[in-house]
């Protein structure tokens, strides 16, 4: 009979409550622990991809997602002057696949209805600050002065500046952009089609997206999320000129951002998304594993965060269930470190091409995606890349 798990997750963002419920529906006992006195989900809109919806049907929550998510079918690049410069349709993938632009709140809500449902004990307010082994098992404590011990395994899963990793004495990078980008969602209106993910473009100082974001929780209108790329050191110095000033920029570039636009009356409205990636050899010691953006943060430019982190929550729980937890961990590493190599090297490949001072990149990309987009296995691989279907075990590449 194999022995069961007393199991401590570490993070209540995605990889967390994902690898909780799927932990606890195999009769381990499980403890999340959240640093948030609430459930308080922040972000902006993101990109649900097959990659992602597999975990959810397997955690039973896609149906009630797919209700208040916006069914993307492309995404479509264009440049100032209105020439195509990337466009990626999943119909070429075949088997109805497509993405999901959904607005955050709903995907935590039904992740940890799920999780309460399978009986997870979840401590809000609980700031993990330090992790030690104590005799053979985990103690974990809180910044003021709360402890637990006596479990197996340490799910790490508490974001991209977690405060575990180093502690825990993972090697790696941990480093930030200097681009990001101001972010807002609002009501569509009928601006932009409820069907991809639209991008325009002006040199590589300039990348404004909009992405059909489904609708709220308990709402019916659909939404859509802005994204407009800045340099961080001049977030400050935008923010203390007027809106208006702001709003024009954008319209400069894109004119039916107005209804969009129109809806921000403050800066508060409008948030700032920091950059960074991490990256680490190894993801897994004795009865400790890291999952989620805590492991590998990256980029947003092939919009794989969430996904990954969903990805990485089934494939720990798939490796507890067949084998005993070190060699499960050990085998976790393995089947997680092509996916995730592949998606880090690309995500950074690529970013230089959208967010960068490297005007002189512009042609060249126009040139790269200009033969690219009539060559048909280059076009699909770059489609499977947007899926998130690059690099796992039966993704068949």
């Amino acid at each position: 009979m194999k022995k069961l798990l007393r199991v401590a997750v570490v993070g209540c963002g995605s990889a967390g409550p994902a690898a909780a419920t799927l932990l606890k529906r195999q009769g381990h006992e499980v403890v999340l622990f959240e640093r948030a006195a609430e459930c308080r989900p922040l972000g902006a809109g993101f990109l649900l991809q097959p990659s992602g919806m597999a975990v959810l049907r397997e955690l039973g929550i896609a149906e009630e997602i797919h209700r208040r998510g916006a069914r993307v079918e492309r995404l479509h690049v264009v440049d100032r002057d209105g020439s195509d410069v990337l466009d990626l349709r999943y119909a070429e993938l075949g088997d109805g696949l497509h993405g999901l632009g959904l607005h955050r709140p709903v995907l935590l809500h039904f992740l940890l209805e799920t999780m309460r449902d399978a009986g997870v004990d979840v401590r809000w307010g609980w700031e993990i600050s330090d992790a030690r082994r104590d005799d053979s098992k985990w103690l974990i404590e809180t910044a003021d002065g709360k402890k637990e011990t006596g479990f197996d395994l340490l799910v790490v899963a508490d974001g991209a500046r977690s405060a575990l990793r180093g502690k825990l004495g993972f090697q790696g990078t941990d480093r930030g952009y200097p681009w990001g980008a101001h972010w807002f969602i609002g009501e569509n209106r009928g601006a932009f089609p409820e069907s991809e993910l639209y991008q325009m473009v002006h040199g590589t100082r300039r990348l404004l997206g909009f992405l059909a974001t489904g609708t709220e929780l308990d709402g019916d209108q659909p939404l859509v999320s802005l994204f407009w790329s800045i340099k961080l050191a001049d977030d400050a110095a935008i923010r203390a000129r007027p809106l208006a000033e702001w709003k024009q920029t954008i319209l400069d570039l894109c004119p039916q951002a107005d209804a969009l636009l129109s809806q921000i009356d403050d800066w508060s409205q409008v948030l700032t998304a920091r950059y960074g990636d991490v990256s680490m050899s190894r993801w897994h010691g004795d009865g400790v594993v890291i999952l989620g953006d805590a492991g590998h943060a990256m980029s947003p430019q092939l919009g794989q965060g969430v996904n990954l982190a969903l990805a990485d929550a089934a494939c720990l729980a798939g490796c507890v269930a067949r084998l005993p937890l070190p060699e499960a961990l050990a085998l976790y590493s393995r089947e997680r470190r092509m996916a995730l190599a592949y998606y880090r090297f690309a995500s950074r490949q690529l970013t230089p091409w959208f967010q960068s001072d490297l005007e002189w990149l512009t042609p060249l990309r126009a040139a790269f995606f200009g033969v690219t987009r009539h060559l048909s296995p280059a076009r699909k691989f770059m489609t499977r890349t947007m899926a998130g279907l690059v690099g796992s075990p039966n993704s068949g590449s």
